[in-house]
């Protein structure tokens, strides 16, 4: 399986190459009323409104510091802010996660793996969002 791996704080990530339809710069982003912290706001991408959620804040409640957005691939896009995005790795099997992760980014997380002495943690971006917070966020 391929994975692209990306920073965020001190950990490394990974998810699915399959996911992420690209991978853009943040632009000016519009603020949304009212919007849960985690939603940075919306973005214009080729004429339509990406929300853009702070992937950071969301796993580890400290705000992303880079400026590389992962295109949610899907029906509904949406665009995670990470720190940096490393490059594209080929793993074979996935590793069982580390027992010191908390139980609110465990959910979100499907495996791990080792990558030049850095265990890699596996995240489904579906899984970021519930289907109430995509449905809030996104248009129909």
């Amino acid at each position: 399986m391929r994975y692209i791996t990306y920073d965020l704080g001190e950990r490394v990530y990974a998810s699915e190459l399959l996911s992420v339809k690209e991978i853009v710069l943040k632009e000016e982003l519009r603020s949304i009323p009212g919007a849960q912290p985690w939603l940075l706001g919306v973005m214009a991408l080729r004429g339509q409104l990406l929300p853009v959620i702070d992937l950071g804040f969301r796993l580890q409640g400290r705000p992303s510091q880079g400026d590389k957005v992962l295109v949610l691939d899907s029906e509904r896009p949406v665009g995670f802010l990470v720190d940096d995005v490393r490059n594209i790795e080929d793993v074979g099997e996935l590793k069982p996660l580390p027992l010191e992760l908390p139980d609110n980014v465990k959910r979100f997380l499907v495996g791990s793996f080792f990558h030049g002495g850095d265990i890699v943690l596996v995240l489904d971006l579906k899984k970021v969002l519930t289907e109430q917070e995509l449905s809030e966020v996104t248009a129909p």
